[in-house]
């Protein structure tokens, strides 16, 4: 439950190796890149790397090759072999190669499919026992070949002594015939118009088709089906491709497309012009040997240096358990640790636990609400696990407080009643906001003594003298409300009150005399003083806010009443009915305003005296976009 710790590491080489030892040294180690550029000494000469766009187009094509192939290889471990222009060459040759083989196959099926369009109406002329070319020679006669309906053709043959043609029948359907028509040539074109209104439809054939009909079918039957022993030779080269180069091309494809992950993180990095490559960067203390024996087996030189020893900041690593880690969510939202501040997971996972279940105590309500929550965690959503433990430290507050779906009088609670004890909750409600503050406030000098911030530890307002005063103020209502008296002295308590207010008011000179600081800046005694009026109203303010701790645990029993009251009104199935929805309302409604609550003490209440949030995000190499 802390901030892993980092160490700065500066990394220098031959550029022609940086590829080689981003892929294999850095991806996967945890290293966090910054800007060479901004990190290192302005007056050495570096520029940035230039980005390679061609890599993006070779994934595309890789991509498309493998999907003409249909690969589903799993290559796990891919690591970097070789430099990018031998990876694409690769690729090339494989594309030509492929789509050479898919361009021959497309090829012979298309002439395939045209032959057999082509040659589908000489069937019909299979039985004519005449060469096709004497057809086409005849000097003083024309012939058509077609088909027709059969209406058209029975009108024909009616009309047969008027058409000036000779018709032969070749072939009928239930719905055509096909003919073929003889007429003089010099009246060829009358004849044509005669029958083209008869919706006669004509076939051309093509003048490469020569022979009898039942021979030229033959030979185009055994040129179709050499033609298709082509096509199946060329598709088993293509299997024989695919089981050759299918693992070599899908690796090619991961390669490229780390070889693009390294043209992005290379933007953080930066070269001379004597060809080294300058990089630098974050990396957690624990991944640190692991690294450094790659680099030295690269023969890449480093300098490694604590984040004290540089002005770039450390990004912040949140190292929490299972437990703890889905309340992250909730910090990041007020803001990321700083890397020099403490974590406060592991207290907002507490306290929100705490208070969630002390406005929501219901066992009924809180088995739903952690149903809820383990189904979303099974669905991986990082709401689950929030809501589980929120809906279990309802179930826990529930039997203390002995409601049940918002009825007191199934079980007897273990502590008291909400609606019964309401002074007693007010009172608890407060109590908890001042432990609370006061373990804010102690954190706050926590965080001050790991940053040597001698003014934060001592006086400050959420520091020592603010503590101070704080809880003698609270022992001082605490003793007269118990005792009717007070249990410090007048002396002892003025001095206790006085001198930290003293101190919180001249903060900034007490300061600049430890830090020997002449340029300080004067503020007004004025302003000090309204600052100080501010703060005492803040701190009673922010102390009497957690009263609502009390307040939505007395109303969660009322509006549980209401529910109640509104049932009793109908009977049967129209009361269960009114009750069950009221339920469902107050699990939806107030369990929102509550976790809305929750969030509001949190950050404007605990948060905002010990937490900073500025911190910057850890980001891996290889998360980097």
């Amino acid at each position: 439950m802390a901030i892993e710790r980092m160490k700065f590491l500066s990394m220098t080489g031959d550029e022609n190796i940086l590829d080689f030892v981003i892929a294999n040294d850095l991806i996967g180690s945890g290293f966090q890149p910054e800007n060479a550029l901004k990190v290192l000494e302005k007056g050495w000469k570096l520029t940035y790397f230039t980005y390679d766009t061609t890599i993006k187009e070779y994934i595309k094509k890789a991509k498309n090759l493998i999907n003409k192939l249909d690969l589903n290889y799993e290559i796990k471990d891919v690591k970097l072999q070789r430099n990018p222009e031998e990876i694409k060459q690769e690729i090339d040759k494989a594309e030509n190669r492929l789509n050479s083989l898919i361009n021959d196959i497309d090829k012979k099926e298309e002439e395939i499919k045209k032959l057999g369009e082509s040659i589908e109406p000489i069937n019909h002329l299979k039985n004519v026992p005449v060469d096709l070319q004497n057809l086409y020679d005849l000097k003083y006669m024309r012939f058509r070949f077609g088909k027709i309906s059969k209406d058209n053709y029975e009108q024909l043959i009616s009309e047969l002594e008027h058409t000036d043609a000779v018709i032969v029948e070749l072939d009928r359907d239930e719905n055509e015939v096909w003919i073929i028509y003889f007429t003089p040539d010099e009246i060829s074109e009358k004849v044509d118009s005669y029958f083209k209104v008869m919706k006669f439809e004509r076939v051309w054939l093509p003048k490469e088709i020569a022979g009898k009909p039942s021979e030229v079918l033959d030979k185009v039957e055994k040129y179709i089906e050499n033609s298709k022993k082509e096509i199946e030779s060329l598709k088993q080269k293509l299997i024989l491709t695919r089981e050759e180069n299918g693992r070599e091309l899908l690796n090619n494809l991961l390669q490229l497309e780390m070889l693009e992950k390294i043209n992005k993180v290379k933007k953080y990095m930066a070269h001379d012009d004597k060809g080294s490559f300058y990089i630098v960067g974050w990396i957690p203390t624990r991944n640190l040997k692991e690294i450094l024996l790659k680099l030295e087996k690269d023969n890449v030189e480093y300098v490694v240096k604590n984040h004290d020893e540089v002005a770039s900041t450390p990004p912040t690593k949140l190292e929490n358990n299972r437990l703890i880690r889905p309340f992250e969510s909730i910090v990041n939202m007020y803001g990321i640790p700083n890397y020099t501040e403490m974590d406060p997971t592991w207290f907002v996972a507490l306290t929100a636990f705490i208070m969630f279940g002390f406005m929501f105590g219901d066992i009924g309500h809180g088995l739903v609400v952690t149903i809820v929550g383990l189904i979303l965690a099974k669905r991986k959503s990082s709401l689950g696990p929030v809501l589980t433990a929120g809906g279990i430290s309802s179930i826990i507050f529930g039997f203390l407080y002995g409601s049940i779906f918002g009825k007191e009088d199934i079980i007897k609670g273990i502590l008291l009643s909400p609606m019964d004890n309401i002074t007693n909750m007010l009172i608890a409600g407060i109590a908890t906001g001042a432990v609370l503050i006061i373990i804010a406030m102690i954190f706050n000098i926590k965080n001050g003594i790991k940053n040597k911030d001698t003014g934060k530890i001592f006086f400050d307002k959420n520091g020592l003298a603010g503590l101070i005063f704080y809880t003698t103020i609270l022992v001082l209502i605490v003793g007269f409300l118990l005792k009717g008296k007070m249990i410090i002295s007048l002396a002892i308590s003025t001095i206790l009150i006085l001198i930290p207010l003293i101190l919180i008011l001249f903060k900034e000179k007490l300061e600049n005399l430890i830090k020997k600081d002449k340029n300080n800046v004067k503020v007004p005694i004025v302003e000090k003083i309204f600052e100080l009026i501010e703060m005492l109203l803040s701190m009673a303010s922010n102390t009497i806010s957690f009263v609502r701790l009390a307040a939505f645990a007395i109303n969660h029993v009322g509006l549980c009443m209401a529910v109640y009251i509104l049932a009793d009104m109908f009977s049967g199935a129209g009361s269960i009915a009114v009750a069950i929805i009221g339920n469902i309302i107050v699990i939806a409604l107030e369990g929102l305003i509550v976790a809305i609550q929750v969030l509001r003490l949190e950050y404007y209440e605990l948060f905002s005296r010990f937490y900073t949030g500025d911190g910057k995000e850890y980001i891996p190499i290889e998360n980097q976009k």
